[in-house]
């Protein structure tokens, strides 16, 4: 993770994980929903790049990602609609997002299919630190487990007792949400570090060895 990345996950966090409910069935729909604008928006792209049109490059890849997003929540709506009116215009939070616009349209001589692959890359690396977020939320902010369920609802398992989840159920609010996602960016950051200190130690011992 580098600093242009860690800078983008602040702005995502913000942008998109903190305003959806804390559970985890529509922080998942969310994730869906930017691996699929992501894929759409990327070959898009190419497509406009490729008819000679890169002056409105922007401004329909915009108008595309738009539409995509309302045939997606559309498409969320016709299986789950109770999810469809929870998330409500958190469905449009995506696709303006700084996660999308600063990995979509950054600068690059990589070829089509190199391009969106690295993008689904850094969109899944995203979705696994975005998936822990609204699962430890659903966890010890409501005491349960959310996924998808029958007859348009969603389905909820019980993990605590209420009681049991009062202490962390500041987590559950749009405070609490920022406060983890705080915490979870912050772990994260201290992790690489480490990893880039450990790595430069072995570097540099085994250039000192080459050299005896």
């Amino acid at each position: 993770m580098n600093k242009k990345s860690i800078f983008i996950y602040i702005a995502a966090s913000i942008a998109i994980l903190v305003p959806v409910p804390g559970r985890f069935v529509y922080g998942l729909t969310m994730i869906l929903e930017l691996i699929f604008l992501m894929s759409v928006g990327t070959s898009v792209q190419f497509l406009i790049k490729k008819t000679g049109y890169e002056r409105i490059n922007t401004v329909m890849t915009l108008f595309i990602l738009l539409c995509v997003t309302i045939l997606f929540r559309n498409f969320i709506a016709a299986l789950q609609s109770e999810i469809a009116l929870t998330l409500g215009f958190c469905f449009y939070l995506p696709a303006f997002s700084s996660f999308m616009i600063g990995f979509m349209f950054s600068e690059n001589d990589l070829p089509p299919v190199k391009k969106l692959l690295a993008n689904l890359l850094t969109t899944l690396k995203f979705s696994v630190f975005a998936l822990f977020f609204f699962l430890v939320r659903d966890v010890l902010g409501f005491g349960t487990f959310t996924f998808y369920g029958k007859n348009h609802t969603i389905f909820e398992y019980v993990i605590f007792a209420e009681d049991s989840t009062t202490p962390f159920s500041f987590l559950a609010s749009l405070p609490g949400g920022l406060f983890l996602s705080a915490i979870i960016l912050f772990c994260l950051i201290l992790v690489r570090k480490r990893f880039y200190i450990i790595h430069r130690f072995t570097s540099n011992s085994k250039k000192g060895e080459a050299e005896k």
